[in-house]
């Protein structure tokens, strides 16, 4: 595919917002299920990492990550210097370049003098091929210095980038790549819907299985134990989940529930487990790293995601933490909100109920914690469902296919 030299073959070629990040770990499962399959990577950062505490895995990864200065005068010289060598190496391509950034105003501005470092940076680098996870911001970037390094480039797509994007931005960036792939169905026909012409692949997200396994679970605890990990932000619905909470209290179910995650609504969810009193049944655990992640699914009784559209669109894909509970065993309830219902079947695999309905996520919780081996059961197809459909070496196939179906055209790079 890549291997176009006879000795060492040229790498793919990695955008990315920030590396490494607590809450994307797609993100890192990609970037290791591709290396271990033997594709030599390059990974470049829009924005340096800002997170304390990092996942251990992140150690795995062998790609030397490279930062893209946000700014001219973080380093005038560089930019200057690499501009420079761009526009003396093919300058119709780089005026090109230069009149469509211009048309976009100030934000293509600012990804054209990014993007001119990037390209010189992969032209160094003996780049074969850009992908760019984000259709916003990354996706400009790798726009621009796809065409200034003479490469094809290629997009992720995910949620927030998707629903709160403007429509002619987003129209623009997937006519411009090679390709765009996504992680739900739900998203596809969305991107399709923007760009009808455009190549646009579903790929879920892929998890380590052997990691997120069963036999790491405890014996039940004497009080059962709810589990939600996320950001703390609209449209995970963690307000709902304290909603719900408060009704299983009034009921006189003894339970705890556990909510892992960081955000911008950390005090108003505290606010309103205070105005419940709630202190001695949900605690709000902060940021944690995947090991301590994963003693909390294996000590816990039902895992609830209870996403929902918020006001201003943005949406879950398939929230990558719903998939690790499944694989590990976990009995779990859902909402009918954006990819979710592509994975779980509704008295199969798990239980799913409309969002923003407290007395319907209670409901559901209540009938799993009475009825222990219906719970145990959804549990074990759930971890099939992802054995089946969400193996990340697998599903990364879907990439590595578009890849080679790609360079395998003549002038693929080109004609991009």
């Amino acid at each position: 595919m890549l291997n176009t030299a006879p000795t060492a073959p040229r790498p793919l070629a990695v955008l990315v917002k920030r590396f490494p990040k607590l809450s994307e770990t797609f993100v890192l499962e990609e970037v290791l299920g591709l290396e271990r399959l033997g594709l030599p990577l390059c990974l470049y950062t829009l924005a340096p990492a800002s997170d304390e505490l990092v996942h251990p895995q992140v150690a795995q990864v062998r790609a030397v990550v490279v930062g893209v200065p946000a700014r001219l005068r973080d380093a005038p010289g560089a930019f200057a210097w690499r501009h420079a060598r761009l526009l003396a190496g093919a300058p119709w391509r780089y005026l090109r370049a230069l009149r469509e950034a211009l048309r976009a105003g100030g934000p293509g501005a600012r990804a054209f003098l990014r993007g001119g470092w990037l390209a010189a940076q992969l032209q160094d680098d003996r780049a074969a091929h850009l992908h760019a996870h984000f259709v916003d911001e990354p996706a400009d970037v790798a726009g621009v210095a796809a065409v200034l390094a003479g490469l094809a480039h290629s997009l992720s797509a995910h949620a927030k980038d998707i629903y709160l994007a403007p429509p002619a931005a987003l129209t623009r960036r997937l006519g411009d790549a090679s390709f765009t792939v996504t992680c739900t169905e739900a998203n596809r026909a969305a991107l399709q819907a923007a760009h009808p012409q455009a190549v646009v692949r579903r790929m879920y997200h892929g998890i380590d299985a052997t990691l997120f396994h069963p036999a790491h679970r405890t014996s039940p605890a004497l009080v059962p134990r709810l589990l939600s990990v996320g950001r703390l932000r609209e449209k995970k619905g963690l307000d709902t989940l304290i909603l719900a909470c408060a009704r299983l209290q009034r009921q006189g179910i003894g339970f705890t529930c556990d909510i892992v995650g960081y955000g911008e609504q950390q005090a108003a969810l505290e606010a309103l487990i205070d105005q419940h009193r709630l202190g001695g049944h949900v605690r709000l655990l902060g940021k944690l790293n995947r090991p301590q992640v994963l003693q909390r699914y294996a000590q816990a009784s039902v895992f609830v995601q209870p996403s929902r559209v918020a006001a201003d669109g943005d949406r879950d894909g398939i929230p990558n933490v719903l998939l690790e509970a499944l694989a590990c065993g976990l009995p779990v309830v859902a909402t009918r909100v954006s990819g979710i219902p592509e994975v779980i079947e509704p008295g199969r695999n798990g239980v799913l109920v409309p969002p923003d309905d407290p007395a319907a996520l209670a409901d559901a919780i209540a009938a799993l914690l009475a009825h222990p081996g219906q719970a145990a059961a959804l549990g074990r197809a759930g971890r099939a469902t992802v054995l089946e459909h969400f193996d990340n070496t697998r599903n990364l196939q879907t990439l590595i296919g578009l890849l080679e179906t790609l360079h395998a055209q003549p002038h693929a790079c080109a004609a991009h």
